[in-house]
């Protein structure tokens, strides 16, 4: 009675959600460079024929850009073990639709995720008629779950993360949680305290297990690689100084790490988490004396670097080779937001990292490479001072970037055992 209440009034809150929130998402639709003419698959409403669509796939739901890069790395390993396995990749935006087009992985069909809505789900699982449906992260709607279970299709949340804080949050609706968690067949966890935590908010401890996490192996993923071009350009503009990569930054953080280099005599390489703040970006930096280059331009590179010159890449896809380059490399969104971005493409890069403050979404993981000395962490106002200790001791840097790599090498294979635990619900076709 309490399950079908719930959903009761979900179903009643949830539309007028949908209604209030349309023209910010038409916002970004329109800022991102959205594909408007798929946009209808979030209603259930597709230009491929039925007929032609994959049908008994893997249905991968990945939310955000980088949700649908870990669901990329995956599903290549999947492919790998299953070649004729057709899989279909569900995400919410448009960067991450964008960045799965491109991946160019065979047998791969993605689509706009569809509304919460129980008629548009499912119209879409009808459409493709999962085997398995993987969730990745923590990422479960009530009508979906609610007609997969419905449907006998195995439902598996794969690289699941629960921060302190929102097992807080989750903690304060346990009985709502509980419900909802109750539809899932499996949960793989990064880690033992993320286990521990899903256990406290009423995810029944059975179904859980720790497979480490697939952001984090570093053998499921291709090396990043010093590419000719992006030396080239470095090596132009640069003029021999070493090179600070600003990694994922959000507002007002390129021009804080960016003063940062230029006092210590560094080269700012500037990389922020959402390139359609271009146009700020470079006004921002350029009212305080850079002049900033746009990775996007068309126009050639000066053969003189001007003064105060920064590079800004405002490509998607690129960041773990331009990390390659890097003498150091500072972690956005730990500074002036909070949260923090993953530091894991520069740690598997062996170089240097300096985080701020603010780094909760990858609390367990900071935590033990601060506790190893394997990275360091400063405040706003330090970044300077912390740039130049790295950059005037290159020895003691390397030590502390090999160190963390050792530490996330523990992570290996993370992406190999959440293949395993999903095949273990497969059904032969």
């Amino acid at each position: 009675m309490i399950r079908f209440l719930l959903l009761v009034l979900y179903n009643i809150i949830y539309p007028l959600f949908l209604l209030v929130s349309l023209p910010g998402f038409f916002i970004k639709m329109k800022r991102r460079g959205g594909a408007w003419s798929d946009i209808w698959e979030r209603l259930g409403l597709f230009r491929i024929p039925a007929q032609q669509e994959p049908r008994n796939v893997i249905y991968v739901h990945a939310v955000s850009v980088g949700e649908v890069f870990i669901a990329l790395k995956w599903i290549r390993d999947w492919r790998a073990r299953h070649p004729d396995s057709p899989v279909v990749l569900a995400t919410s935006t448009a960067t991450g639709l964008q960045v799965a087009r491109e991946s160019n992985i065979p047998l791969i069909r993605v689509l706009y995720s569809p509304v919460d809505l129980s008629c548009v789900v499912s119209k879409t699982l009808h459409r493709f008629t999962p085997r398995v449906v993987a969730l990745i992260e923590a990422e479960l709607w009530p009508n979906h779950a609610r007609l997969c279970k419905k449907m006998g299709i195995p439902m598996v949340m794969l690289n699941a993360r629960l921060s302190p804080r929102s097992e807080k949050r989750y903690a304060a609706l346990r009985p709502i949680t509980r419900l909802l968690f109750s539809y899932l067949s499996a949960l793989a966890s990064q880690n033992e305290s993320d286990a521990a935590r899903f256990a406290r908010i009423g995810v029944n401890p059975s179904i859980i297990s720790v497979t480490g996490s697939i952001k984090f192996d570093i053998l499921n993923a291709a090396p990043p690689t010093p590419r000719p071009e992006f030396s080239n350009i470095l090596r132009t503009l640069s003029a021999g100084k070493p090179v600070v990569l600003a990694c994922s930054t959000h507002a007002g953080e390129e021009l804080l790490i960016a003063e940062a280099a230029r006092s210590i005599g560094a080269f700012p390489l500037i990389a922020p988490r959402h390139m359609e703040r271009r146009t700020e970006i470079v006004r921002e930096l350029s009212s305080a004396g850079f002049t900033p280059i746009l990775r996007s331009s068309a126009a050639p590179l000066p053969s003189v670097p001007p003064e105060n010159v920064c590079y800004v890449v405002d490509t998607t896809g690129e960041l773990r080779d331009w990390t390659a380059l890097a003498n150091v490399a500072v972690i956005g969104k730990s500074f002036l937001a909070d949260g923090g971005q993953n530091p894991v493409e520069a740690i598997a890069a062996r170089v240097p990292v300096v985080v701020g403050p603010h780094m909760s979404n990858f609390a367990d993981l900071v935590n033990l490479l601060l506790s190893k000395d394997a990275i360091l962490t400063c405040s706003a106002q330090d970044i300077a001072a912390t740039l130049k200790r790295i950059l005037d001791d290159p020895q003691t840097a390397a030590h502390r970037a090999e160190q963390a790599y050792r530490i996330i090498y523990l992570h290996s294979g993370a992406t190999r055992r959440s293949s395993e635990l999903v095949e273990t619900f497969v059904q032969p076709k």
